[in-house]
């Protein structure tokens, strides 16, 4: 099994590069988040899970543990496949999605391009028991400032994509910083 490839992007397409490794390219999946960080001839290493089908061997890379522990957990959730899980982590940073399924937001969620209504649901109630919070750097000041902006009467995806451009670490500094981005 391969867990991750250090080389050369030798090709790179918005969410697939080629990646040469001691004479063997590779095709890999990546996000977009992944792809906007990356250019042609960069030397990188990226973490890889492999998903062995009948008819193919499919390779997905991805620059932090975060968004490769995020996209495996999805997988384990009915009715997700590796499309759809790639779909999310090229549509929500692994904080965004994390403050939307312990915080139950099925907003933010159906903005990802193959998720509605019933799958958002599905999402929430099989990943709220996750331990989501070894994965992230979401801490209990993000989560009390949640609860505060959303006291205030701010919509939840607004607050979690504001939440994840802040840079603070205490909650009343969060609410102060993501009050700026909401107004």
């Amino acid at each position: 099994m391969i867990k991750a490839i250090e080389g050369i992007i030798v090709k790179k397409e918005p969410t697939a590069i080629w990646i040469k490794c001691y004479g063997i390219t590779y095709g890999v999946n990546i996000s977009l988040f992944t792809s906007a960080s990356l250019n042609r001839g960069d030397s990188v290493e990226l973490f890889i899970t492999q998903i062995i089908r009948e008819d193919a061997n499919l390779l997905y890379g991805f620059l932090n543990e975060s968004e490769q522990r995020i996209f495996e957990l999805l997988l384990k959730v009915s009715g997700i496949g590796a499309s759809t899980a790639m779909a999310v982590c090229s549509s929500l940073s692994s904080d965004e999605f994390i403050l939307a399924i312990t915080n139950g937001d099925d907003s933010v969620l159906k903005r990802v391009p193959g998720i509605g209504p019933k799958t958002a649901r599905t999402l929430i109630a099989q990943l709220s028991d996750a331990k989501l919070g070894e994965i992230s750097s979401v801490n209990s000041a993000s989560k009390e400032a949640f609860m505060a902006l959303e006291s205030l009467g701010f919509k939840r995806d607004k607050i979690t994509s504001a939440l994840a451009k802040c840079s603070s670490n205490d909650t009343a500094s969060l609410i102060k910083e993501a009050l700026k981005i909401l107004s």
